[in-house]
């Protein structure tokens, strides 16, 4: 009897002693990021059976009588819950809230592993590093269609530049031609008209114009505005659009209380790259007519642009075509550049792509005639359209979609774990994406050391995807996921542990107690 209890109590010295340590490594890595606490559960020894009295029913059943022989572990099990999170100052930091795990890779023997520390850094050949100096893994995005490619390393897509004569890897933005302009504008109603014409009142501006003069203009107009565009190389220019009103009494079939603008849409000649060069229509890009009503609302818009020949020729220029937005384009040709289509959207676009009731085929035919004009064919407005009120003319909006070359100045991670640089040149790119893997029993994952799993006999194969996809979480960037190991809780088990130990080892005194008291009786 004594020996076999002394075996039992040994049995539950190393289990308490096994669980023990468990818990210790679980306190030891309260702190660390990313870290799955363990926890042990105990299993029953295989049991003896018992001679046992007689039946006291006096029927022939047999009662099964076993006496167990001790406990053993009969499992060290990872519990993969939530752990809380910090946040952090540094963007590639990165915490999984949900289900996966980052993967990376081991660039030497190219093996892949799972962490649900995001403790990341680049290093200076622009990869994306665990601790250990693995390669994290992710899809590159491709810079033009936004298409996420298939998992490898992610790494800063560099390209050699030059600055202060050396030559050097950065991360670059690269330029965008302007092809549309948003232009919102008040055109004081009080102002009085500087340019006439009594053939062409419409367009006295445009003749006006001399490209071979210092102040092309002259005079000053109504109102000016500029704005800066880019061409192909990401180089800026000016284009300023001047405005003049139209005295009412200069035009035939007027509509009662409407006011009318003529603008033109120029840049300096000395940069027009186009056949206008050196000529006195050099600069002049666009001219066109805006229509108000008696309350100051944008309600008609011609636009013409140059069809070739000469630019100070009104019958060069034809009614102008549109851009994607339904705003008309004009043709801009800097010097030692291509010829671009940029769109002017004023405050109103047409869905049709066409004009109606403009019965002008050029602006030399339009003449003091309104109606020949003609407008947009069903025309949508702006919320933020120009208007014709007597609040002193001023530009309330003034933007185009085109840019210069930017340089990476940042970075940060969005919940879908996109990358996303921030530019010199304003932009936002999406550079990666962060793969997440998932399991069919994260359960039999194998523990590598450095917060690393590998994939296990019982875990199945690693299914790849990225954040919100096949029940996968989301990743936040400049945060970590901390342990999951409470300290409170493991405390308490400290103490169950600790008495447990404590009383196997009572049962083993005891047992010796017994075998001496046994001894004693033959002596």
């Amino acid at each position: 009897m004594a020996f076999s209890s002394l075996y039992i109590g040994a049995t539950g010295l190393v289990s308490h002693g096994k669980r023990m340590g468990v818990i210790g490594n679980n306190l030891a890595n309260v702190n660390t990021s990313g870290y799955k606490r363990a926890e042990t559960h105990f299993q029953t020894l295989i049991s003896s059976q018992m001679a046992c009295g007689a039946n006291p029913r006096g029927d022939t059943a047999v009662h099964i009588s076993q006496k167990g022989l001790g406990v053993g572990v009969a499992e060290v099990r990872t519990s993969f819950l939530q752990g809380s999170y910090e946040t952090t100052n540094t963007a590639t930091d990165m915490a999984v809230a949900g289900n996966g795990f980052f993967g990376v890779v081991n660039p030497e023997d190219g093996n892949l592993y799972f962490t649900r520390s995001g403790v990341f850094r680049f290093d200076r050949e622009g990869y994306l590093l665990s601790p250990q100096g693995y390669r994290v893994q992710g899809g590159a995005v491709d810079r033009e269609t936004g298409t996420v490619g298939g998992m490898e390393d992610i790494r800063l897509p560099f390209q050699d530049v030059e600055s202060n004569g050396q030559t050097i890897p950065a991360v670059v933005s690269a330029p965008r031609a302007t092809t549309a302009a948003v232009l919102n504008t008040n055109l004081d109603y009080a102002t009085v008209d500087h340019y006439s014409d009594e053939q062409d009142p419409f367009f006295a501006m445009a003749k006006a114009w001399n490209g071979l003069q210092e102040f092309p203009l002259g005079a000053a107009t109504g109102y000016d505005t500029t704005l800066k565009v880019y061409d192909e190389s990401g180089a800026a220019h000016n284009v300023t659009v001047h405005f003049d009103p139209v005295s009412p009494d200069a035009v035939s079939n007027a509509a009662p209380g409407s006011s009318y603008w003529e603008y033109l849409v120029t840049m300096p000649p000395s940069e027009d790259g186009s056949a206008a060069a050196g000529t006195s229509g050099a600069g002049l890009l666009g001219m066109g007519v805006l229509t108000f009503n008696k309350y100051g609302e944008l309600t008609g818009q011609s636009a013409f642009s140059l069809t070739g020949g000469d630019a100070s020729v009104l019958s060069n220029w034809a009614p102008a075509a549109f851009g994607e937005d339904g705003s008309p384009t004009f043709t801009a040709q800097f010097a030692g550049g291509a010829a671009q289509e940029i769109s002017l959207n004023m405050g109103l676009t047409t869905s049709s792509a066409s004009w109606t009731g403009q019965t002008a085929a050029s602006a030399g035919a339009v003449g003091q005639n309104v109606a020949s004009l003609g407008n947009m064919t069903t025309p949508g407005k702006s919320a933020y359209a120009t208007t014709n009120y007597e609040l002193g003319s001023l530009t309330r909006t003034a933007q185009q979609d085109g840019y210069a070359e930017g340089f990476l100045r940042a970075l940060n991670v969005d919940e879908e774990g996109f990358i996303v640089g921030q530019f010199s040149n304003g932009q936002s790119e999406q550079l990666y994406q962060v793969g997440l893997y998932r399991f069919n029993s994260e359960y039999g994952l194998r523990r590598e050391g450095g917060n690393l799993f590998a994939v296990g006999p019982d875990s199945g194969d690693p299914q790849e995807g990225f954040a919100g996809e096949g029940g996968r979480g989301s990743v936040y960037g400049s945060s970590l996921e901390m342990s999951n190991a409470d300290m409170a809780d493991q405390f308490a088990k400290m103490i169950v542990t600790q008495r447990g130990f404590q009383s196997n080892t009572k049962v083993i005194t005891t047992s010796d107690s017994i075998m001496n008291t046994t001894i004693g009786i033959k002596r």
